[in-house]
C-alpha cells in the first residue's frame, strides 16, 4: 500500500491566513528523546500456538495443518507455507522483536482480561498502559493518547485521552462536521475560518492574561486545536483512511511531528474462535502484513529526535488471554488463561523468546532478568508485562504497581 505523508498546496490557505494575523502554531512541545508507543490490540483472544508459541511436537496442542516451527536466531514461531507474511516479518525484523510467553492473564473474561491486560489490575481507577504512559510522560502533547480504534481505560487520566475514531477528529477540530449533519450548517471558506479562529483566540487569550483559571485552559485548548488544524497538512492526515495500516501510520505521523505520544490500533477479525480456528492464521498473516510495512514507514522516516522512527517508536501488540491447546468439536478453540504478547522496535531487547509454556500450554515459570525457564523463578503475569511497558517509557512502575516485578528480560540494556 502506497502512503502518502504530505500534500503542502492545497492545505497552505489556513496557515497563511493566521500568519497574516501574526499567529503561528507553536511547535509541540514533545520532550526530546523520549519514547513513542503504537499499541495494537487483537479484541477476542488470540491462539498464541497460531505464532507465537508453536507446539509442533506437543500429542496435547492441535496445531494448525500444513505449519511448521520455524527458528530465526534465538526466535521460534509458527510458520511454513499459510504463514507467508508471518515469516517474511521475523527474518526482517526480527533482532528488533520479542515474543513473550506463558504470560498469566488472570480472566478468561473477555471484559476483565481485557482489563487486566491492559491496566495489570481489575481497579477500574487505573489508566491502561497507554493512556498512563501519555499522562506521565516529560512532554506536553496536544493529542497525548490518541485511540483510533481497540480498548481504552482512562481511569483517572481521561484528560489524555482523544478518541479518534470513524475518522471525524479533524472534521470536529476544523469545524467541517456542521456541514455532514442532518440539517447541514454552512461552513465558511479556510481563510474566513482563520480569521475568526485567530479573533477568538486573541481575545481568550486577552481575558486569560487578566483572570487565568479556566481561561488559561481555555487558551490551551485552542493553541493546541489550532496547532493540529494549521499542521494537519504535515501529517497528510487528510489523505489517509482508515485500515489498520493507515491508522498506524497516522499514529506515526503524528509521533513524527510530536502531536502525540501513544496510539491504540485494533486488530481487525473476528478473534473469539469458538466455532472455526482457522480464521486465527489467516487474521495473523494479515497483521504481520501491515505489521511489516508499518516498520519499514518507521526505518525510513525520520524521527522526532532520532535519526528514524523506528529509534524512538515501541510497537506492541496484545489481546485479552489465549485459547485452549486442543480444538472443540465445533472446529474452533475456546478461552485458556495463558497468553502471548509482541514487542517491537526502540527499547526492545530483539531476537528474544521470553517466558514459556510446557506441552500442555501451560505456563512455567521464569527468571525474570533474563526470560528464561527457573524452577526457583516467578509466574509471569500481565502486570508484569504492564511494568516493563512503563519502564520502557521512562517511568518507575514502582509508583504506579507498587510491589510489581519488571520484566527486565524485554528491556534493551
Amino acid at each position: 500500500m502506497s502512503i502518502s505523508r504530505r500534500n503542502l498546496l492545497s492545505n497552505a490557505a489556513a496557515l497563511s491566513a493566521l500568519s497574516a494575523v501574526g499567529w503561528h502554531p507553536s511547535m509541540a512541545r514533545a520532550a526530546v528523546g523520549e519514547r513513542k508507543f503504537i499499541f495494537f490490540y487483537a479484541m477476542g483472544g488470540w491462539d498464541t500456538t497460531a505464532v507465537f508459541d508453536p507446539h509442533h511436537n506437543s500429542d496435547y496442542v492441535d496445531m494448525e495443518q500444513d505449519t511448521l516451527t520455524e527458528t530465526l536466531g534465538n526466535l521460534a514461531f509458527t510458520g511454513g507455507q499459510p504463514r507467508i507474511f508471518t515469516s517474511r516479518f521475523f527474518s526482517r525484523w526480527g533482532n528488533q522483536t520479542s515474543i513473550v510467553n506463558g504470560i498469566d492473564a488472570h480472566s478468561v473474561g473477555h471484559a476483565s482480561g481485557r482489563q487486566f491486560a491492559m491496566t495489570g489490575t481489575s481497579a477500574s481507577s487505573y489508566p491502561d498502559w497507554p493512556t498512563l504512559l501519555a499522562a506521565t510522560g516529560q512532554g506536553d502533547y496536544p493529542l497525548p493518547h490518541i485511540v483510533f480504534s481497540g480498548p481504552n481505560f482512562p481511569g483517572n487520566k481521561g484528560s489524555a485521552v482523544v478518541r479518534a475514531g470513524g475518522g471525524t477528529l479533524l472534521n470536529l477540530i476544523d469545524g467541517s462536521i456542521v456541514g455532514a449533519s442532518d440539517m447541514p450548517a454552512p461552513v465558511p471558506s479556510s481563510p474566513a475560518d482563520s480569521i475568526v479562529d485567530a479573533f477568538v483566540y486573541d481575545r481568550v487569550a486577552n481575558f486569560a492574561g487578566k483572570r487565568g483559571g479556566r481561561a488559561e485552559s481555555l487558551i490551551s485548548n485552542l493553541d493546541r486545536a489550532m496547532e493540529i488544524e494549521g499542521r494537519r497538512f504535515e501529517a497528510g492526515l487528510s489523505d489517509l483512511g482508515n485500515s489498520m495500516l493507515e491508522q498506524a501510520i497516522k499514529a506515526s505521523e503524528m509521533m513524527r511531528l510530536g502531536l502525540s505520544r501513544c496510539a491504540m490500533v485494533g486488530v481487525p477479525g473476528g478473534w473469539d474462535s469458538h466455532g472455526d480456528n482457522t480464521v486465527q492464521g489467516l487474521q495473523f498473516e494479515d497483521f504481520f502484513d501491515a505489521l511489516d510495512q508499518l516498520m519499514d514507514h518507521l526505518a525510513t522516516t525520520p524521527g522526532l529526535s532520532s535519526p528514524w522512527l523506528i529509534d524512538e517508536v515501541t510497537v506492541v501488540a496484545l489481546s485479552e488471554f489465549g485459547r485452549t491447546p486442543l480444538l472443540n468439536g465445533n472446529g474452533g478453540k475456546d478461552h485458556w488463561p495463558y497468553n502471548s504478547a509482541l514487542f517491537v522496535g526502540s527499547g526492545v531487547r530483539g531476537n528474544r523468546m521470553i517466558g514459556k509454556t510446557d506441552t500442555g500450554l501451560i505456563a512455567q515459570p521464569i527468571d525474570f532478568k533474563t526470560g528464561l525457564p527457573a524452577d526457583s523463578g516467578d509466574m509471569l503475569g500481565a502486570e508484569h508485562v504492564g511494568a516493563a511497558i512503563l519502564k520502557l517509557g521512562g517511568i518507575d512502575p514502582e509508583s504506579h504497581l507498587p510491589g510489581v516485578q519488571t520484566l527486565d528480560a524485554l528491556l534493551k540494556g
